[in-house]
This record gives structure tokens, C-alpha cells and sequence, in this order.
């Protein structure tokens, strides 16, 4: 039982940094993209916004377990 509380407060730690490191790349992407207009940065923070999503998924999933 407590090896599971564990499990679920580290959890919910890696998916609140994933969250905040989600909405950091984000902005990043999008104002690099607006200084530089090379529309690559919003390609590339947009497949890092989905990869850190499917990460929450995952985590969000192993938790409810």
C-alpha cells in the first residue's frame, strides 16, 4: 500500500513538470517562430508538445493501474 502512494505523488510529479515543460516549449516554438519566420520551429514544437501529451498519456494510464 505505501509502495503504491509512492508510485502515484511521483506520478503526479512527472506529469505536472511534463505540463509546464508543455506549455514552456510552446511558447518558445511559437515566439522563435515569430522572430525567425521559419515555420520549422512551429513544426518541431508542435511534434514535442504531442510527444510530451502521449508521455501524460502513458503516465495517466500507469496510474490508474
Amino acid at each position: 500500500m505505501h509502495n503504491k502512494n509512492i508510485n502515484n505523488t511521483l506520478i503526479n510529479i512527472i506529469i505536472s513538470i511534463s505540463l509546464i515543460m508543455m506549455i514552456c516549449i510552446g511558447r518558445v516554438s511559437a515566439i522563435a517562430w515569430k522572430k525567425t519566420d521559419d515555420l520549422a520551429f512551429i513544426i518541431s514544437g508542435c511534434i514535442t508538445i504531442l510527444g510530451i501529451l502521449f508521455n501524460i498519456y502513458l503516465f495517466s494510464r500507469l496510474k490508474s493501474k
